[in-house]
């Protein structure tokens, strides 16, 4: 139990490391419900307060890099006994069970996201936008994700395959998190870490990936959320998208249920 402690308040301490690293963006007009696009007050948006949300800082690398070099220095280390202390401490806790809820609660921050501006919560930018900087941060996601489980090799501690570094899951709950936490401030952003903390946790429960996985996995996911904030002024540009743009957004989300496959479905439809 003294094992399940340290690690309990060792993943805490990233999520302080991680939360306190970044300052708080002001928070911006909100979308009307499913409809209103927010294009038609994006005049008022301070161009300062656009900057720090689009303007890479060198100091923006320090966490991610830290967070990413470790999980790889884990990687190499085969004789990682920090490594080998976690997994056999999960081993205890779980004796022998699962739980699978995080194959699914890994899409949750990425999902708020897109939709928390136009449920009426504060947000920096419209529907478009946030299209534009989710697509372009899990596009990055999974490029520098699943590229590098190609290239490194590494087996998970259950022996299932050799793809464990670093963990998909991880990097896309923390690709949402960070995603959260710029667009719509650092209460927001708190509780999609936490989620994307307990993901992590339950990726080392279910004995699916070592400590330096979910390390690597949310560096990744924290970079990309990053990488889709610097490149929205070019994509401004490739798509000419005009802030000032009185044009509205409409978004429609119709749950299905098919009761010969016993399956539920999600259908999205946006007009830009």
């Amino acid at each position: 139990m003294r094992n399940i402690s340290h690690i309990i308040k060792f993943l805490l301490s990233i999520i302080v490391v991680i939360l306190f690293s970044f300052h708080a963006y002001s928070e911006m007009p909100n979308d009307t419900i499913f409809s209103q696009d927010l294009s038609s007050r994006e005049s008022d948006i301070c161009d300062e307060a656009e900057s720090q949300f689009t303007k890479f800082k060198p100091q923006q690398l320090i966490v991610p890099g830290v967070l990413m070099v470790s999980g790889l220095a884990g990687a190499i280390d085969c004789e990682n006994n920090l490594n080998r202390s976690v997994r056999d401490a999960m081993t205890d806790l779980s004796d022998g069970r699962q739980c699978k809820i995080d194959d699914y609660l890994r899409f949750l921050p990425s999902a708020a996201h897109l939709v928390m501006g136009s449920l009426g919560i504060k947000s920096k930018h419209n529907f478009k936008e946030r299209f534009l900087i989710s697509a372009t941060a899990h596009a990055a996601m999974l490029v520098i994700g699943y590229g590098s489980k190609f290239i490194i090799h590494e087996q998970r501690p259950d022996l299932s395959d050799n793809k464990s570094l670093p963990s998909g899951h991880v990097a896309l709950a923390f690709t949402g998190a960070e995603l959260l936490r710029m667009e719509y401030g650092t209460a927001y952003g708190i509780a999609g870490y936490t989620l994307a903390t307990g993901i992590a946790f339950l990726r080392l429960y279910n004995n699916k990936h070592w400590l330096n996985d979910v390390l690597m996995g949310a560096g990744i996911g924290i970079l990309s959320a990053r990488i889709g904030a610097w490149m929205l002024p070019f994509e401004r540009k490739l798509f000419k998208i005009n802030k000032k743009s009185n044009k509205s957004s409409t978004i429609a989300l119709m749950p299905t249920y098919n009761p010969l496959d016993k399956a539920c479905m999600m259908s999205f439809n946006a007009i830009f």
